[in-house]
C-alpha cells in the first residue's frame, strides 16, 4: 500500500518494524525499493536474507534480485547470483531465466546473454522478446531478426511487445526500410494497431536517418503523436541533424504541452547554436527559467566493498570527501607527470 501511494520512507519503517520476516516481507520490500530507483537497498536486503533472516530466496526474489542488479549495471553481483543458481538448482524457473538473460544484456554482456537464451530447455513469448530487445540495444540487428525469423519457424506467434525490439534493433542499426516493413507487417498481418511504443520507434528510426520530414508526418498522421516522448526524440534528430525548420515546428509543440524536463529547451538551444543564432539561444535559456524546472543533475554510482556511492556534481556532502579529494589530486599530478 504504501509503495502505491509513493512513500518509500514509510516502506522501509514498516519493513523494518518487523522483528520477523518472512519471504513474502522480503519479496515486497525488494520490488519497492526497485519501484522507487532505490535497487541498491534492496539488493542489501537480500545480502541479509541467507545471514541475517535465516531466509532462502524463490524464483519471486530472485527475479526481482535480478532486475535490481540490470538497473545497477552490477554484473558483478549478477553474476554471482547466477552461479551460486548453477551450484544449487538442477532446474530454474523460465521467469528467473529470463531476468538473467536481461540482466546480463543490461549488464554489456551480450555474449553471456545470448549464451544463457540459446541452453534454456523451455522458452516462453518473454523469452524471444527479451533477447531481441537485448540484440537490438547492443546493435546486433541482423542477429535479432534471425531470431525473431526462428521465433516464427517455432511456431510462436509475436505480441506488440516482439515489435518494439524489431523496431528498435532496426532503429539502432540504421535499417530503415526493415524497420518500415516490420511495422507495416505489424498492422497488416498481425493485425496489432499500432501503440505509442512503436510510432515513438518508428519516428526514431527515420530519425536517425535524417528523414526528418517522414518522421513528422508520421507523428502527424496518430493521435499520440503530440506525445512528449515522440516529439522530444524528434527534436533530438533535428538537433543531430541541423534541421531548424522541422526543428522549430516541434518545438512550438512541444513548449506548447508544458514539458516537465528540461531536455526540449536544451536541445532547442543547441539546434540554435549549431546555426549560430545566439540570441535565439537565450531566449531558450530564458524560457528555461521563467518555467521553472530546474535542469536534472547527473550522477555516478560506484561500487567500493559491496556499499554503493552516490556521487553529484558540486556535492561535497561524502563522509570521506577529503581523501577522495586528496586522491584525484594525486592522480591529477601522476597523469601531468607522465603526459610530461
Amino acid at each position: 500500500m504504501y509503495t502505491k501511494c509513493g512513500s518509500l520512507g514509510d516502506v522501509e519503517k514498516t519493513f523494518f518494524s518487523i522483528q520477523e520476516k518472512d519471504i513474502i516481507t522480503c519479496n515486497s520490500y525488494i520490488s519497492a525499493c526497485s519501484a522507487f530507483g532505490e535497487p541498491d537497498k534492496g539488493l542489501m536486503v537480500y545480502r541479509n536474507m541467507y545471514d541475517i533472516y535465516g531466509l532462502s530466496p524463490d524464483d519471486f526474489t530472485l527475479a526481482g534480485i535480478l532486475a535490481a542488479c540490470s538497473e545497477l549495471f552490477c554484473i558483478q553481483y549478477g553474476a554471482q547470483i547466477h552461479g551460486h543458481l548453477i551450484r544449487t538448482k538442477l532446474e530454474l524457473e523460465t521467469g528467473v531465466v529470463n531476468a538473467i538473460i536481461s540482466m546480463y544484456a543490461k549488464c554489456g554482456c551480450i555474449n553471456y546473454a545470448n549464451h544463457v537464451f540459446n541452453l534454456m530447455p523451455k522458452r516462453n513469448l518473454v523469452s524471444w522478446n527479451t533477447i531481441i530487445v537485448a540484440l537490438g540495444h547492443h546493435g546486433h540487428a541482423r542477429l535479432a531478426v534471425q531470431i525473431f525469423q526462428q521465433m516464427q519457424s517455432d511456431g510462436i506467434k509475436p505480441d506488440s511487445a516482439t515489435f518494439v525490439g524489431l523496431l528498435s534493433a532496426c532503429s539502432h542499426a540504421g535499417m530503415v526500410n526493415e524497420g518500415k516493413v516490420y511495422f507495416d507487417s505489424m498492422v497488416q498481418f498481425y493485425g496489432y494497431p499500432p501503440k505509442i511504443e512503436h510510432v515513438s520507434c518508428l519516428i526514431d528510426l527515420l530519425g536517425r536517418a535524417a528523414r526528418l520530414e517522414e518522421a513528422e508526418a508520421y507523428a502527424n498522421m496518430f493521435s499520440f503523436g503530440n506525445d512528449l516522448v515522440i516529439l522530444g526524440s524528434l527534436l533530438s534528430s533535428c538537433r543531430l541533424h541541423g534541421n531548424l525548420v522541422v526543428g522549430q515546428r516541434v518545438a512550438k509543440k512541444l513548449l506548447e504541452l508544458q514539458p516537465t524536463s528540461s531536455s526540449p529547451f536544451v536541445l532547442l538551444s543547441t539546434l540554435y547554436a549549431s546555426d549560430g543564432r545566439w540570441n535565439s539561444v537565450a531566449l531558450a535559456w530564458k524560457m528555461l527559467r521563467n518555467s521553472g524546472i530546474k535542469k536534472e543533475v547527473g550522477y555516478s554510482l560506484v561500487t567500493v566493498d559491496g556499499v554503493f556511492h552516490k556521487f553529484t556534481v558540486g556535492n561535497y556532502s561524502h563522509l570521506r570527501i577529503e581523501n577522495i579529494l586528496d586522491t584525484l589530486e594525486s592522480l591529477n599530478l601522476l597523469s601531468k607527470r607522465v603526459s610530461q
